[in-house]
Parts: structure tokens; sequence; C-alpha cells
């Protein structure tokens, strides 16, 4: 269960606390108030890809640390434990800082840990489901996916999908080892012409932008030097350069400090008895002062020396940069965009002259390897098929009952299953990354019409609906301990928009569930109701999160109705009362 999301300088966000509770929490706001800000901070923390376009203008960084109680999620506490992850109490904290410059740290429970883990750990933690699941329930593609959830078969499938990239991998390598002699020595030619010809450069990550920097600082050395060395003399070479005349200034004071102290002292005699300690105390702050300053303006004049040396360049070193640019730009033409698709490149070759250099033993073992693996995939793919068809039954029923709850009664979805037979034999089937099955979601909203392909009939608050329905029927199976629903309610209103709402409702009876809505309906069925709002402060934006209660919560409601006049309070009382355990 989320316990708390803390985020620093994301977006429009300077400081927030987000503390949802166990059960329904809905999340109202107007449109560009940072709802979308909030979800995307916790995807954040949970492993999405760190964008530094996210930190607040004008903040070198940003923070998202989002708590857990994860006592009861022994899977999740057991992969801690393999990567020496201290639990304490069950708490699990993960935490993302974005740098402007720098790379981002990720950490959980104080430790660093790497990306992939950090998602690891994250999906054990939520479950997100957001707008775009309804795009991919309009892609067949994904359709499969929804079906091995329910199934609980994607552990099979992702030993399916090793062994088919296994066999691929042996494929393309029998391919280089199988080529015809005259095509495999002009292959290898080029590989080694290559291989040599972006080793002999030795190009490095950094490098070429590193080299750029350089040509532009020594093109324009010459004005930035006559600067440098002027700001130098003015701070110390002039005969009246300022750190020169400041020092002065601190020898002189320092000179007669206790004498001046004496004399204001003296003047104030009679008065309480800690003048004179106060005087001296603001004399010597003013001292310290001039001595700060001194050593701040040292440091200056250091780094000036410096940087006036650093620009002394030579013509030899201008044309050196130059010509290893123009050999970057030339590999970045011929092998990649970037270094970093040079050196991939590079790596890519390797593998492939290794791979074409095997003797024909190699050849006959792979061979033989291929065979054993094409038959070995095809015996897995088949038991993964036969768990797969065994649930649709179950599934298409429950998906019926559910959308008849979602108010949608005679609405039914079939599960169409297909394969598509080798060309070598009619008894053997083509085998996929996911298995043998093409999967394909079927559709008719009333009871009577003919069915078809869900892509094709569904409209926005059918897809909403199904959604829902899908989401619930899978969570039955496995539910995990948060569950967060962007915005479920797109295209829906009315008593449609209050039945999704109690079935959210109902699903929050077995997990935390997190609900983004724009709809009062799903709103007021929220345990715990928070608004996210923006306001503006000295010509800057900030967006806030608050918990609301009482006439706070009357009044969000209100406003999402349109108004706040006697009778439409009234009917928000009425919708609370209601939605009251």
């Amino acid at each position: 269960m989320l316990v708390e999301l803390r985020i620093e300088n994301f977006g429009i966000v300077e400081n927030a606390r987000f503390r949802p509770g166990q059960g329904l929490n809905t999340i109202t706001g107007e449109t560009g108030s940072g709802k979308s800000l909030l979800l995307q901070a916790l995807q954040m923390a949970l492993g999405a890809r760190a964008a530094t376009g996210f930190i607040r203008n004008g903040s070198s960084r940003a923070l998202i640390e989002a708590e857990f109680d994860a006592s009861f999620q022994k899977e999740l506490l057991h992969l801690l434990a393999e990567h020496d992850i201290p639990v304490s109490d069950g708490l699990v904290t993960l935490r993302r800082e974005l740098y402007l410059t720098g790379r981002p740290r990720s950490l959980v429970n104080g430790v660093n840990v790497t990306g992939p883990l950090l998602k690891s750990i994250g999906s054990g933690l939520v479950e997100i489901h957001g707008q775009h699941d309804h795009q991919r329930l309009l892609d067949p593609a994904h359709h499969l996916d929804f079906l091995d959830s329910y199934a609980g078969t994607e552990e099979l499938r992702d030993r399916v999908m090793r062994m088919f990239q296994r066999l691929t991998e042996i494929r393309k390598r029998l391919r280089s080892v199988s080529m015809e002699e005259e095509e495999k020595q002009q292959r290898l030619d080029f590989l080694r012409f290559a291989i040599d010809e972006i080793e002999d450069l030795e190009p490095a990550e950094g490098e070429f932008e590193a080299l750029t920097n350089e040509k532009a600082l020594m093109q324009n050395s010459g004005r930035v030097f006559q600067d440098l060395a002027e700001a130098y003399n003015l701070l110390y070479e002039d005969d009246h350069a300022v750190l020169t005349g400041l020092e002065q200034v601190e020898r002189l004071l320092d000179r007669h400090g206790e004498l001046f102290v004496g004399n204001l002292s003296s003047s104030v005699e009679g008065r309480a008895g800690d003048s004179r300690d106060a005087t001296r105390g603001s004399y010597e702050e003013k001292l310290s002062m001039i001595r700060q300053s001194v050593y701040q303006l040292e440091a200056v004049v250091e780094f000036l020396r410096e940087q006036r040396q650093r620009l002394q360049f030579s013509p030899e070193r201008l044309e050196d940069v130059e010509e290893r640019l123009q050999a970057y730009r030339r590999l970045h033409k011929k092998y990649g965009g970037t270094t970093t698709l040079v050196l991939q490149k590079r790596d890519s070759f390797l593998r492939e002259l290794a791979s074409i250099e095997m003797s024909e033993e190699e050849a006959a073992l792979l061979k033989s390897e291929m065979s054993a693996t094409e038959a070995d995939l095809q015996e897995l793919a088949g038991e993964l098929s036969i768990r797969r068809r065994s649930v649709i039954p179950s599934l298409e029923e429950k998906l019926s009952s559910e959308l008849a709850g979602l108010g949608m009664p005679g609405a039914r979805i079939q599960v169409s299953v297909s394969r598509e037979c080798a060309t070598d034999s009619e008894e053997r089937f083509v085998v996929h990354e996911k298995g043998f099955d093409l999967i394909e979601f079927f559709f008719n909203a009333n009871e009577g019409e003919a069915l078809q392909p869900l892509r094709k009939i569904a409209s926005g608050g059918e897809l909403s609906r199904i959604t829902l329905a899908l989401k619930s029927v899978i969570l039955d199976r496995q539910s995990p301990a948060t569950m967060v629903f962007d915005e479920v309610d797109t295209g829906v209103g009315g008593e449609v928009a209050h039945t999704i709402g109690q079935r959210l409702k109902e699903l929050s009876e077995r997990s935390q569930v997190i609900v983004i809505t724009h709809l009062h309906q799903i709103a007021s069925l929220g345990r715990f109701h928070f608004r996210i709002s923006k306001h503006s402060r000295n010509s800057r934006t900030y967006s806030r999160v608050e918990r609301l209660s009482g006439e706070e919560r009357l009044r969000e409601l209100a406003r999402m109705l349109g108004g706040s006049d006697p009778a439409l309070m009234q009917h928000v009382r009425g919708l609370l009362s209601v939605a009251e355990p």
C-alpha cells in the first residue's frame, strides 16, 4: 500500500505530499492543475524513464520519494533480501533524484539500485491503468497479453519467448556460417575493413561533444582571452587593483579595531551592560565580511588565471581537433548518427565476424541444436496454447457478467483463437514470439447482434467499461496492493459513471485504489478525496495537493457539477450521504 508520495521541484510542483489511505482514494482538479504530474511522479518513482525536462524551472534537481507498506508482500520482500536491501517494519521507500547535470539516482531504502531492478520492485507494489489501456484494446496484438494475465501464463510465455529468441539467434548464426564462399569472403572483407576503420579512431563516448566545445572555445579565444586578462588586471595587477585596495582596507580596520571599540563604548557609558559587547560584535562582524570578500576575490583571481592559461591554444591544436572531428563525422555518417551507435555497430560487426569464421564442425553443431530447439519450442508452445484455451470459456463468462454490472446487459466478448500452419507441414504450426496463438477479441453491445472485431465497433464509453471489466476479472486472480486508475471514466457519464464508481469501490475492499477522475459520481464514492489545484505567486505557478472533507469536499463536487447554488449543494450532500458506508 502506498503510504506517502513526496515530490520536490517536479514540473509546477514545488513541494507536495500525497498520503492516500486504505480503500478508495479519488483525485480531482481542473484541467492543467497537475493531476498528470502526480501520476508521472509516481511512475518515475516506480522506475519509469527519468527525464530532466520535469525538473522545475530554476531548480537544479528534482526529488520523488514513494513510501510503501509491503508487510504482506512476501515475494517482494524476498526480492529485496536477494539484493541485500534492508527492510524495517515492512516499509519500502523508492527514491528518484533527477539532476540537470549528471546522471539520475535510484535508491530503495537508501541503497543504490539499477533501473531494471527498481522497475522490477515497483511492478510488485503498484499497478497503473491509464487511458493508454483503451488504445491497447483497439490493437489485437495486445489481446494476448490480457488473456495471459487472466490465465496466469506469463511465466510460461516468457519461457516460450526466451526459447524463440534462442532459436532466432541460432538461425542467424547458421545463415552466417552457411554463406556461399565468395559471398562469405566479401562479407569478411567488409567487416574487417569496417572494424579497423572504427578502431583506428578509438572513439570514446562524449569525446565528440567535448571536441566540439573545445573547437568553439578556441575559435573565440582571442576575445575571451582579452576579456579575462582585463578582468584579471582590474582585480589583481593594476596599480589600483580591487583586491589590493580591499586588503589595505582590511589592514587599516584590523589595526585600530580595539581603539575603535573603546571609543564607541565610552560614549555609551551608563547604558545597558552589554553595549560594549554589542559594539565589538558589530565591528568584528563587518571586519569579517571584508576578510571573506578578500578570500572570495582571491578565488576569483585564481580562476581567471587558470582560464587565461587554458586559452593559450596553438594553431596546431586547432588543426588536430578539427581533423579528429572530421574523422568522427565520417564514422557517424557511415555507421550511425552518434558515437554510441557507432560503437554498437562495431560490436555487432565483431559478433558477426566471429560467426562467419566458425568452422564447418560448428555449423553442424548449430544445425543439431536448431533441430532440438525447434522441437522443444513446438512442445512448449503447445502446452501454452492448451492452458490459454482452457480458461477462455471462464473469461468470456466473467466478462459478460462484469459488463452487465457496468450497465451493458446483453453485451458479450468472444475470444477468437487461430494458428498459422507451417509451410512444410500442416501438422506443425508457426511459432511466434508469444507462441502459436493469434488472439483477437470480438464484441457485440446488445444481445442478438453479430459479433464483430472489437477494434471496429466499440465506442469510447464502451471501451472504458470493457477496460474496467477486463481489469476487474484479471485482478480477481492477482490483486496488487495498490491500483491506480487514470481517468478510466473517459466517455461515460450519468448512471454508468456511478456504476463504474461502485465497481472501483468494490475493488478497493481488496486493495488500495487511487482514481483520477473528472466525474462527480465517482469522486463522491471515495473514502478519501484529494484535490489538486494550481495558483500563482510572484509570477510563478505552483501546484498543490490537499485532502478534502466537510464543506471543502462539498464545494469541489459542486464545482465538478458546474456551480454552487443551494439546490446543487443539497444534491451533493445527498450523493455523499448515499456513498457513506
